[in-house]
């Protein structure tokens, strides 16, 4: 924490400093802070009411992270951005297949411009790759008047990743990377225009071995472009995308192991079979301005999964003896094909003193999913001894599940404008889902389910500019979710959810200040967990409630300077339940969490270098559910540094600067399980654009 601070101070001074050298009145200080399209986060987003709405207009926390923000911080995963979001709970790069991000307390969906991706879980949706990313919004709470698809509508949180579209003149980058662990990687990305024609190709590719023992990944993404204008206020444009993570399934590391092994130890078969995740899409997207106030928007997306899934794990979770767990092989292939449609219309027109931004539209979804599961016995490991690991066998498929899932969808927005400082938003959505979940062990039925379900879902909020840059806002927002049958959830109830929310909104009160201020509570009811009885089961709960404050703040002074602030409270727990204790806290929360990072660009002195250094501080954390086990808090320290030569910029990072040898909350199979923080790493960068 000194260190942290030390460095922020050090910032300051240099600001103050340096400052006194930059031109009076520069050009880029107030496109800085109007825009922020350099600085660390957008003044605009799309996630929370599908128009280009001021963030504060609009009455629900949302964060919208740049790609300056992507490439100073050198950040590689989408884990790490949101490690720069209040109330987010990232997964790790070795949890991407088995554990979504949480948003206050509940699992997000993942969204890519503003186009679902159904997957089981959500976070197989994941490409792995930054490298289109321009823009990743962060909407709190529930956003289902807007957005569905598979089984419905997001009740906590969506992360939605906004593609960069093709630029109007012919540019291009390289990225080349290397680092601690063998990490190796690359990233180039070109824009040609051609006429009325736009063209973009970005692609990525990275292979790297880990801090833990045996555990490498590979993975590689392609991502084409095309944006074609048919006239004046007509454009078509066509997104893919090509992405492939392999790597070996890591099963973490007892809670009760901590000290008795060596924390970086791999237990059971390093010869398995990498887990693979392949993600395709295409998307097309016809938009139309009908007049100078209303425009018309059609966009079609076809997404593939496959998901091959080779793990070796304690089978019981019960030790025989000491450090020796009796181990067993898994193979989970699954298969997701998802076809989604959506039209909009949204446009402006006056009624008096109140100015209207009408949004009205369709959805259509189709999902089917398929998987198979199959277990088979090892023998015994012993985690502090590495030779007794044993060849991975593959387990013969035992269990089949199908799931399909047809969904249609209207809704309808106001954004009202009524006078110079009241904003009022207002929203309903209608949706029915149809669900038909088969699933059988063995050659034996278990569940054969055929479910219709219908809801309308109302959001109603409003902003209030109390001085020029400060604005108070509420909203109140329901969520509702079909649910596929499950082992254990014979008799799925849709999951719902209501969330309240207020607070303040700060768009430079003071020069380059900006930011959010909220207090909130989340109830969802019919919640899926891990059978505390059975691992490889589920149940519904009764009620679980989220409730606490965050803080999301920037400032951006000019362009020397950008100083991020994240902090949150959450308390999320169980409110009402048969079979869960009523008061355990969820887990892989932490009460408290803060991140602060700071950035120091020179502008006349040793102008073309930068400074960045950054504090990352979590609290304690459940680790099951029911509450047996706890993983303590922690603080990791991380610092880059940039020089532009001209020809290329080189930067530098560390991550964990001050050796933290603390662990981090791990998924597989709702056991007490952590993995190590990442210990000290350093990689080095090279830019080049062109």
């Amino acid at each position: 924490m000194k260190s942290c601070m030390l460095a922020g101070t050090a910032m300051l001074t240099l600001a103050a400093a340096d400052a006194r050298a930059a031109e009076p009145g520069d050009a880029w200080v107030s496109e800085l802070v109007v825009t922020a399209d350099r600085g660390l986060t957008a003044p605009s987003a799309t996630a929370a009411t599908r128009t280009a709405t001021p963030i504060e207009k609009i009455p629900q926390s949302i964060q919208a992270l740049t790609r300056t923000l992507i490439e100073e911080q050198e950040l590689r995963t989408l884990g790490d951005v949101l490690n720069s979001v209040s109330g987010v709970a990232p997964s790790s790069q070795a949890e991407l297949v088995l554990q979504a991000p949480k948003i206050r307390g509940f699992e997000a969906a993942y969204f890519t411009d503003g186009l679902p991706s159904y997957n089981l879980p959500a976070s197989a949706s994941d490409s792995g790759a930054l490298v289109n990313v321009a823009r990743v919004e962060v909407a709190k709470g529930p956003t289902s008047t807007l957005y569905g698809g598979g089984t419905g509508a997001p009740l906590s949180g969506i992360v939605n990743l906004v593609s960069a579209d093709p630029a109007a003149n012919a540019s291009g980058r390289i990225m080349a990377r290397y680092g601690s662990f063998d990490t190796r990687g690359v990233e180039a990305e070109g824009n040609l225009p051609i006429g009325a024609l736009r063209l973009r190709l970005a692609g990525d590719y990275e292979a790297a071995d880990s801090y833990l023992k045996a555990v490498n990944h590979e993975r590689w993404s392609i991502f084409p472009t095309a944006a074609l204008d048919l006239g004046a206020d007509t454009t078509l444009t066509l997104r893919g995308q090509v992405a492939r993570v392999a790597q070996l399934e890591y099963a973490g590391l007892p809670v009760e192991l901590i000290g008795r092994v060596d924390d970086d130890t791999f237990a059971g078969s390093p010869n398995a079979p990498r887990t693979v995740v392949e993600n395709r899409a295409v998307t097309a997207t016809l938009s139309h301005r009908v007049s100078d106030t209303w425009r018309a928007e059609v966009s079609a997306r076809r997404y593939a999964n496959n998901f091959d899934e080779f793990g070796t794990f304690p089978f019981t979770g019960v030790p025989v003896s000491g450090t020796t767990y009796v181990f067993a092989a898994a193979s989970l292939p699954s298969r997701v094909r998802q076809t989604f449609v959506t039209a909009a219309v949204d446009g402006e027109l006056a009624t008096g003193v109140v100015r209207h931004h009408l949004l009205v539209g369709a959805d259509y979804d189709r999902t089917n999913y398929t998987a198979q599961v199959g277990f088979g016995p090892l023998g015994l490991v012993n985690y502090a001894n590495p030779a007794t690991n044993l060849p991975f066998v593959v387990p013969a498929l035992s269990d089949t599940q199908t799931d399909a899932m047809r969904s249609v969808a209207v809704f309808v927005q106001d954004q009202m404008s009524v006078g110079d400082r009241l904003d009022i938003t207002g929203s309903l959505r209608w949706t029915r889902i149809h669900v038909e979940s088969f699933y059988e062990s063995g050659g034996f039925p278990f569940v054969d389910t055929d479910r219709v379900y219908h809801r309308l879902t109302p959001r109603i909020g409003a902003t209030y500019r109390l001085a020029e840059g400060v604005s108070a806002f509420a909203g109140y927002a329901e969520g509702f979710k079909g649910l596929v049958a499950a082992f254990g959830v014979t008799e799925p109830k849709p999951e719902t959810s209501k969330s309240y929310e207020a607070g303040l909104k700060l768009a430079a009160p003071i020069p380059g200040l900006t930011g959010t201020l909220a207090a909130y509570r989340i109830v969802r009811r019919n919640v899926v967990t891990a059978d505390p009885a059975n691992p490889f089961g589920s149940i519904q709960s009764g009620e679980q409630r989220a409730e606490g404050f965050e803080a999301d703040l920037a400032y951006e002074p000019g362009p020397q300077l950008s100083i991020l602030a994240a902090f949150a409270y959450t308390d999320a727990k169980v409110t009402e339940d048969n079979r869960l204790p009523v008061g355990d806290e969820l887990t892989r929360v932490p009460k408290t969490s803060l991140r602060l990072a700071a950035r120091y660009r020179f502008q006349e002195r040793l102008k073309g270098l930068e400074l960045g250094a950054g504090l990352t501080a979590v609290s304690s954390r459940e680790l099951t559910l029911p509450n047996t086990r706890r993983v303590s808090g922690s603080v990791l320290i991380d610092a880059q540094a940039a020089y532009d030569f001209g020809w290329a910029t080189v930067s530098a990072s560390v991550v964990n600067l001050a050796g933290s040898d603390d662990y981090a909350p791990y998924q597989y199979l709702a056991r007490a399980l952590v993995v190590p923080v990442q210990p000290r790493s350093v990689f080095v960068t090279l830019r080049k654009a062109f």
